[in-house]
């Protein structure tokens, strides 16, 4: 079991949590979403013991795993970036293909999604979405959650 026992946490003059409490059993699976500077990764620094609250208490029974997505995932994610911009890209001509307004200009954008294709799998594009999913199994979440 987490608890999270009246914790309280400033970082500077930013108060983050003022008394908050909160209670996770063995086997629950809880996703921590919120806007940057809300107070995500100082909760999961607490809970780890990379950091104490200011006040209250954290604790984390013997034998307990937690698991995470770090928001620094390193290798695995890179290129996302350059990725997604295919992928919107090759959206883009997809629609353009099927548009008959275009048709005078469909050898154009053949040309120019084939070039399209070929940066998104140099990209491992079609990989990006696979690892992904492998590291959310690991993780014990399910496509069905």
């Amino acid at each position: 079991m987490i608890r999270l026992e009246s914790i309280s946490k400033q970082n500077g003059r930013q108060i983050v949590f003022i008394e908050a409490s909160a209670a996770l059993q063995k086997g629950e699976k809880v996703g921590l979403v919120g806007p940057n500077g809300a107070g995500k990764t100082t909760l999961f620094r607490m809970i780890n013991g990379e950091e104490q609250p200011d006040e209250g208490q954290v604790s984390v029974d013997r034998g307990f795993t937690i698991g995470y997505f770090s928001q620094d995932v390193g290798d695995m994610m890179d290129g996302a970036g350059p990725v997604s911009e295919v992928a919107a890209e090759m959206r883009e001509l997809e629609h353009a293909m099927g548009d008959p307004d275009q048709a005078d200009h469909m050898d154009e954008i053949i040309a120019r999604y084939g070039e399209a294709q070929h940066r998104f799998e140099e990209l491992d594009g079609y990989a990006l979405d696979g690892r992904a999913r492998e590291v959310l199994d690991g993780l014990g979440f399910s496509q069905e959650m």
